[in-house]
């Protein structure tokens, strides 16, 4: 999970509002909802499930509530404080592991945020991090830490340092390693006549198994600076299986642990203008150069970013903004692909695992600090369904 920077970043970040939901709604069980109500319809297209979605939700938002439940880190936090906090994943003990790219450590903390300690350190040895971006808790109760340098390095649980994996000259921009020791990878492609973000899988050695797909790069100099360009995403689901977008369209593609697409999730929401604040935001800082060959679509990408949580829910990060733009609407997919509420989350990029959000967010003078809420569902009030936003 990559997160903002403090206030006044440079070009190209995203500032991320500290937000608190209100708590107040009844704790519900915390389980799928019915399919009751939903106005959607599920097909089959040449061997492959088609989720045709509506584009309003199944429920209303007071399905869902937040309630924060720990805090860690801001200016007071002393020797705990964060430089920055890159990148967040929990084991399955509930144990913290925060990834600090400026420091180049990772911090470990317990489920009740006591500090447990800090391993990594800058450098090109073993164990030592160059330029870390994010961390993932495996399968396998290991750390790995993908850097850009490029490699993954990966620790024990404990903090032991276990083996690196030189991506070569690859640019490896983001990798996740599966259950059998492959790794689904993230790379920018270099080429004349076709410059592309692609996502692959390849063995313990960086050779390639298969490609799943891929999105062309921007092309300033021929077509203008569009800040708003949209790349492939993708996430892992349960199983061995990802799910990848582009967001020309709004289609999320589930591919099985054997690389087969076997379900596609697919709405046609309204088409929403830019606004003006965002381009000011994404361009804050920008060469005078960059902004003089800006091109600006009139409307955005069909969303923003998703991510994954470890239910199979997919939670997806609209273009669209709250009012006074506190916080931001997320749509959320039930595992069988079903719209089923939008929602507002504190930040751009959580991590939603076991029923609880975590945040990278920042205090009021700009410290990062990290977040942790309590996602409550309940589906048994009388709801409002369809009702977009709060």
């Amino acid at each position: 999970m990559s997160v903002s920077r403090p206030k006044n970043a440079p070009f190209f970040s995203l500032t991320v509002l500290t937000f608190i939901l209100a708590a107040g709604l009844l704790l519900g069980p915390a389980c799928s909802p019915k399919s009751d109500g939903w106005k959607g319809r599920i097909v089959e297209e040449d061997g492959i499930v088609v989720v045709k979605n509506p584009n309003a939700p199944l429920y209303g938002p007071e399905v869902l509530s937040l309630e924060e439940d720990l805090t860690i880190g801001g200016e007071s936090s002393g020797d705990i404080a964060f430089a920055t906090i890159s990148s967040i994943t929990v084991a399955g003990d509930g144990t913290i592991f925060v990834l600090d790219g400026k420091d180049k450590n990772i911090k470990a903390f317990d489920r009740d945020g006591g500090r447990i300690g800090t391993f990594g350190r800058p450098g090109q040895g073993p164990g030592e991090l160059e330029m870390p971006r994010t961390i993932y808790s495996t399968e396998r109760d290991e750390l790995a830490v993908v850097d850009m340098s490029p490699k993954l390095v990966f620790f024990e649980s404990s903090g032991e340092y276990i083996r690196t994996l030189s991506a070569s000259s690859l640019m490896l921009m983001d990798a996740r390693p599966d259950s059998e020791g492959n790794l689904f990878v993230f790379l920018i492609i270099y080429e004349e006549t076709d410059g592309r973000y692609e996502l692959r899988k390849v063995d313990g050695e960086f050779k390639d198994i298969l490609v799943y797909e891929s999105s062309p790069t921007q092309n300033s100099a021929r077509d203008g600076f569009d800040p708003i360009f949209p790349i492939l995403r993708w996430d892992l689901l349960s199983g061995d299986r990802l799910v990848c977008a582009h967001a020309v369209k709004f289609e999320f593609r589930i591919y099985d642990a054997d690389g087969r697409l076997a379900r596609k999730i697919q709405m046609n929401p309204e088409p929403v203008p830019v606004a003006k604040e965002d381009i000011d935001e994404r361009t804050q800082g920008a060469p005078p150069g960059i902004l003089e060959n800006m091109k600006i679509p009139r409307h955005y990408p069909s969303f923003r970013y998703f991510v994954t949580d470890d239910e199979d829910r997919i939670w997806v990060l609209s273009w669209e903004r709250p009012p006074g733009r506190k916080g931001y609407y997320y749509d959320v997919f039930d595992p069988e692909g079903r719209y089923i509420v939008r929602t507002v989350l504190p930040v751009i990029q959580p991590l939603i695992r076991k029923g609880r959000l975590y945040a990278a967010e920042e205090d009021e003078a700009g410290y990062p600090l990290l977040k942790r809420y309590e996602i409550r569902w309940d589906y048994n009030r009388e709801l409002h369904p369809g009702r977009s936003g709060f």
